[in-house]
């Protein structure tokens, strides 16, 4: 009985043991709604790391920091707004995103160790206007953007490209170890977008033609065919050619592809079939690739080349100012004007400031000098 007894308590133990493990488990696991999901990618911006507290309060903060008064509408609607400005952007505004991008850009400027957007935004206003701003976010981002950034060059960012950057390609014909030839072309095209420190730098839809450079056809013995490729050069967003080939990094990415891919000298790949069996009487398995395989090469060499900023969904179209109307602009008569002179950086005095008219998106009227 006592046995009995000790054996009951030590299930009885495990139970509640094993019971308050899964609770804490479960406790732990975090749901995220889109709505915070996309929150938390704008506090990322501006403030480092996702904010704590509720929902509301943690918009509010966001509305606050950027245009210095909150909006009216659901929460779906207001996030939506923020997601527009701080983000993705519009074919008529950048993003906040892209504007803060393309000024630490043109000034080599790295972000604040803090991850803190106004940390960083007064370090580059000391640097570009000698004070730092009381203004909100997005007029401080803008004014910095519209100073530094030539808007007609921002197609223009050169970055340096470096060697080994995955480039990922899809073959657009078949081959095939017994119907190919030595000196045949290998079309391919270049399926995702390449991009360095968010600079655009090989577009995906890039046409680029290979050379088979070596062939063997299958023989007896199960001696499989070969394929030997020279994916040679394709060219980047501002002309300059790129010269890919299959090193390691590529390798590695390809170990999915269900072809056998090896390297050889640079700039080419060598695919053979997988398995081939050897024997006196079996015949060996051609080398062939399917029409559409997607596989990685790597860029071979260093290279500089000057593409676009592509960051969200704006891509730049030239010096175009959208001033939205009335019945735009989400918080209707509540959107500050920061007109007064008090609140403006000394040293800017002499300088043309915008004035405001936000439809969540900074200012687009400039104009009138503050004082002279």
């Amino acid at each position: 009985m006592r046995f009995l007894k000790k054996i009951s308590w030590v299930i009885l133990f495990l139970v509640v043991f094993l019971f308050m493990s899964f609770s804490v488990v479960f406790s732990q696991e975090r749901v995220v709604s889109p709505l915070v999901e996309e929150l938390e990618k704008m506090e990322r911006i501006l403030y480092g790391v996702p904010q704590s507290g509720g929902v509301l309060t943690r918009i509010e903060q966001i509305e606050r920091d950027l245009i210095g008064d909150t909006l009216s509408g659901t929460l779906a609607e207001r996030v939506d707004t923020l997601k527009r400005f701080i983000l993705t952007g519009t074919p008529e505004e950048p993003s906040l995103e892209f504007k803060i991008k393309a000024v630490r850009l043109t000034l080599n400027a790295k972000p604040s160790e803090s991850g803190i957007l106004t940390a960083e935004l007064d370090e580059l206003e000391r640097l570009v206007f000698g004070v730092t701003s009381d203004q909100p976010i997005g007029v401080r981002v803008d004014h910095l953007y519209r100073t530094c950034v030539d808007i007609n060059k921002i197609k223009a960012f050169t970055v340096t490209v470096p060697a080994g950057t995955l480039v990922k390609i899809s073959i657009d014909t078949e081959l095939h170890s017994e119907r190919n030839n030595k000196g045949d072309a290998v079309p391919f095209t270049v399926v995702e977008d390449v991009k360095v420190e968010d600079i655009l730098v090989i577009p995906a839809g890039t046409k680029g033609v290979g050379t088979i450079t070596k062939l063997k056809r299958r023989g007896s013995f199960g001696k499989p065919g070969l394929l030997e490729i020279d994916f040679g050069e394709v060219p980047a967003i501002d002309g300059t050619m790129v010269q890919l080939t299959m090193g390691e990094k590529a390798i590695q990415e390809n170990k999915s592809v269900a072809y056998a891919v090896g390297a050889s000298i640079a700039g080419l790949a060598i695919f053979g079939p997988i398995g081939a069996v050897a024997g006196i009487f079996v015949q060996g398995e051609p080398a062939k690739v399917e029409a559409g395989t997607e596989l990685f090469v790597e860029v071979a060499k260093e290279v500089k080349v000057s593409g676009p900023l592509a960051a969200g969904e704006y891509v730049p179209g030239g010096a175009q100012e959208f001033v939205p109307t009335a019945e735009e602009a989400p918080w209707g008569e509540q959107t500050p004007s920061y007109t007064d002179t008090e609140q403006a950086p000394s040293s800017l005095d002499t300088q043309e400031v915008p004035q405001v008219e936000v439809e969540i998106r900074p200012l687009e009227e400039w104009g009138e000098e503050v004082s002279k």
